[in-house]
Order: structure tokens, then C-alpha cells, then sequence
């Protein structure tokens, strides 16, 4: 499973959650399979509208099943909810702590 969590910047190590969603700079995605992880640009990030929605769907594409972000927009979370994407709130420290505290089921599931 890949488990997908707005970032600001392009350095794992620097990485922080990014309190936007759909206009988040970055995604890092967290493969649970194989343990390994990447930072991707969000095309979404700059759209003049529909981000929310464009966003969710980059997602989709990139085979995430989970997402966990500060807040999560209308449009964005009517698709992830269609998409039967589990939605997670995140707290402000690394991606890298995020993806542990969800591991052992510490965070709280958004909708």
C-alpha cells in the first residue's frame, strides 16, 4: 500500500507536512510493500482551479491507498472517498514519524 502525505519540500530529510493539500508543492509517498520512499512534485499545486480535484487524482494514479494531511478540501475528499482512500490527520513532524504513528494506529481517520 502507498500511503501519501503533503510535503514542502523535495529533501526527505527536510521534508515537513505541508498544511495544503491539494496545492502542496510536493507528495512524499511511502511504499509499505517495499519500504521505500520518494518525494514527487505535485502537478497540481499551481492549477488555476480545480486543484483539489486534480490533486486527488494524481494520487490516485500513483496507486496511493492511504493519504494523511492537516486538512483535506471538499472536492479533494469527495474523490478520495469515491476512490475508497483512507484519510488520516496528520500532526506537524516529519513524514517519516507520520508514516510510523500510522503504523501503530495512533493517528485519527479523517472521514
Amino acid at each position: 500500500m502507498k500511503i501519501a502525505i503533503p510535503v514542502n519540500s523535495q529533501d526527505i530529510e527536510a521534508a515537513r507536512v505541508d498544511v495544503r493539500f491539494a496545492r502542496a508543492a510536493y507528495y512524499y509517498i511511502f511504499d509499505t510493500g517495499t519500504g521505500q520512499s520518494e518525494i514527487v512534485q505535485n502537478p497540481a499545486a499551481y492549477a488555476r482551479g480545480g486543484a483539489g480535484i486534480q490533486a486527488a487524482e494524481f494520487l490516485i494514479q500513483k496507486g496511493v491507498g492511504v493519504v494523511i494531511a492537516p486538512a483535506i478540501g471538499g472536492n479533494a475528499e469527495r474523490v478520495i472517498r469515491e476512490a475508497n482512500i483512507k484519510a488520516y490527520a496528520s500532526e506537524d513532524i516529519r513524514p517519516r514519524e507520520l508514516i510510523e504513528k500510522w503504523k501503530k494506529n495512533e493517528l485519527k481517520e479523517m472521514f
